[in-house]
């Protein structure tokens, strides 16, 4: 048997047993404005809107929708209702709560552009678009982070590290070459 979520007066009551609910729906404690929620919904919505729980009850209480039709039609009443900023939202169930922070995940965005820029002026024909590539996969992490794909956004910093650090050496590696060129040129001469 499912075990329910209401809210009464703003506060959210639960789990109980179905049969439970239907007691109180049958008895009038709880009506079609109440939220219901039961893991596998979506969102809470007002009971008026659950006809699993509605084609149940066998009384002529405030919950057939018949009668809640009329209080769904008001504009005044909107479900659920909306507080201002600063105040108490409705609890969730713990599947729902807010309370999960993403890991932080570096993007690497700096240092791809770094290596990219400092690739440039030395000519370094496969730093530079090695740099780009690492822009290009540090350009997506946070994306993928906020949409919840963690492991999606690992890897992409991962990979925008790896090219980042290769276009990186590539450049510190002209340098060097570029270095010994010349020190070769001043001691032995064009």
């Amino acid at each position: 048997m499912s075990q329910w979520y209401y809210s009464k007066l703003g506060i959210m009551q639960g789990p109980v047993p179905e049969t439970e609910l239907l007691q109180m729906i049958c008895s009038g404690e709880i009506d079609g404005a109440n939220l219901v929620w039961k893991e596998g919904m979506p969102d809470w919505l007002p009971l008026s809107r659950v006809p699993e729980l509605l084609g149940q009850t066998q009384s002529n209480t405030p919950v057939a929708r018949t009668d809640m039709a009329d209080v769904l039609d008001k504009p005044e009443l909107s479900f659920p209702v909306r507080q201002p900023v600063g105040s108490v939202p409705l609890p969730q169930p713990l599947a729902y709560q807010g309370n999960y922070i993403a890991p932080i995940i570096p993007t690497y965005m700096w240092q791809s552009v770094v290596a990219t820029v400092v690739g440039l002026p030395f000519c370094c024909a496969l730093a530079f678009p090695l740099g780009i590539v690492a822009i290009v996969f540090a350009a997506k992490v946070e994306g993928l982070r906020v949409q919840g794909d963690i492991l999606g956004a690992t890897t992409a910093s991962n990979n925008a590290k790896t090219w980042m650090i290769i276009s990186f050496a590539i450049t510190g590696l002209s340098l060097v070459m570029g270095v010994i060129s010349i020190v070769q040129t001043a001691v032995f001469g064009p």
